[in-house]
């Protein structure tokens, strides 16, 4: 047996140690946000979304459908561990993107140490320009929405089985990629719309990209295409039941910033601030946006979730709720994923680098530090039961 066989490499033993760890810490939260009732103790939407699939017999999700069912068969208690998995699944298909990406130039056990962190990270937070550190700011890391958890992970399961066929299109997009991708597309759809609303438009601009370069046949491309036929009769399904009641009060209205500004007394500033350190590495290798197509693509979703956040809001009995959120904070995973790649990368060469590349890394990094140490601490203070809204 080799060395490497008998010792566990330092990344495997952190991995095997901090996964488990979080994932306890999520169940354990999970279990406590089932018994709030008020007040700013393990607050959360938890309770509001049972009630709305037990009692008022709403489903717009996924989720709705697993909380009439555990409800029917009296095993709602098994709640936390699906939450739980949710978890830890974005974990999961967090470093399966990672490796993929990177045509496995990380470890699976160092990629799945990125991505716990990439899960946890949240904005570089200065009190006085939000609400607190989750108000106002704009983070992919949410643990207080369960059907955002659920379009979590399976909307980086999508993206994975997307980024493999988008890789070499012409021979990738098989009938089996192709039922996979149209499946994995409905059923994240299903769990929450934002999803397919921030990444659908980039997919479009790809295929024409695609369609113009020749990568592939025209007629298979326009099969691709059709894809999203699935989740658009999913959407108007989950539109009818969101908007039909008390129809003309509930509406969608462009309205700039109305939603984005009503914690944060500086959109731009908190914007930035929120996504510090992916700016930063775009900064840095902006001339590589138009040869990486995964840069572009997190970019890209990153903008257009961005845009419908800033654009649109709602008026009625989900006012104020920016509800166009959560479009923009699953992409905020995908830039700060490729973004902390790049900044990896970079520092392998850190010691042939420029002094002002050096320089420049170093204070990436130290920007990279605080989000971390912003991730952690908000996270700490949520599984001790301080409210997600964690004001001030």
């Amino acid at each position: 047996m080799s060395d490497k066989a008998k010792h566990p490499s330092a990344a495997h033993i952190i991995a095997t140690v901090l996964i488990p760890v979080y994932v306890g810490a999520c169940i354990y939260m999970y279990f406590m946000f089932m018994g709030w009732t008020e007040g700013a103790v393990y607050e959360s939407d938890l309770p509001a979304h049972i009630s709305l699939a037990v009692d008022d017999g709403l489903i717009y999700s996924l989720i709705s459908l697993v909380l009439i069912a555990l409800d029917r068969i009296h095993l709602m208690i098994l709640l936390p561990l699906i939450l739980g998995a949710f978890a830890y699944l974005s974990v999961y298909f967090t470093s399966k993107l990672i490796v993929a990406v990177t045509d496995h130039r990380f470890d699976i056990y160092t990629a799945e140490i990125m991505a716990l962190f990439l899960n946890i990270f949240m904005p570089c937070y200065i009190r006085g320009l939000s609400s607190g550190r989750y108000m106002g700011m704009h983070t992919a890391s949410i643990w207080h929405n369960s059907t955002y958890l659920m379009m979590k992970w399976m909307g980086l399961w999508t993206l994975l089985i997307y980024f493999n066929i988008e890789k070499d299109i012409s021979k990738k997009l098989t009938a089996k990629s192709f039922v996979l991708f149209t499946a994995a597309l409905t059923l994240t759809t299903a769990a929450k719309p934002n999803f397919i609303l921030a990444v659908a438009p980039v997919m479009l601009v790809f295929l024409i990209m695609d369609l113009v370069l020749k990568k592939a046949p025209a007629g298979k491309l326009m099969l691709f295409a059709t894809s999203v036929i699935p989740s658009f009769l999913i959407m108007l399904l989950q539109n009818k039941a969101l908007y039909d009641v008390n129809q003309g009060s509930n509406h969608i209205v462009i309205a700039p910033g109305r939603a984005m500004g009503v914690h944060a007394s500086n959109i731009a500033l908190v914007s930035v601030l929120s996504i510090l350190f992916p700016l930063m590495m775009l900064l840095r290798h902006g001339k590589d946006l138009f040869k990486n197509r995964v840069l572009l693509f997190a970019w890209m979703s990153a903008g257009v979730g961005f845009l419908q956040y800033f654009l649109f809001s709602e008026f009625g009995a989900r006012d104020m709720d920016a509800n166009f959120s959560w479009g923009y904070a699953f992409t905020i995973i995908l830039i700060f994923g490729i973004s902390l790649i790049m900044w990896i990368d970079d520092m392998r060469k850190f010691k042939e680098a420029h002094i002002v590349s050096k320089v420049y890394l170093s204070l990436c990094g130290i920007v990279l530090l605080y989000h971390t140490y912003c991730g952690v601490l908000f996270f700490e203070r949520i599984v001790r039961g301080v409210s997600y809204m964690m004001w001030g």
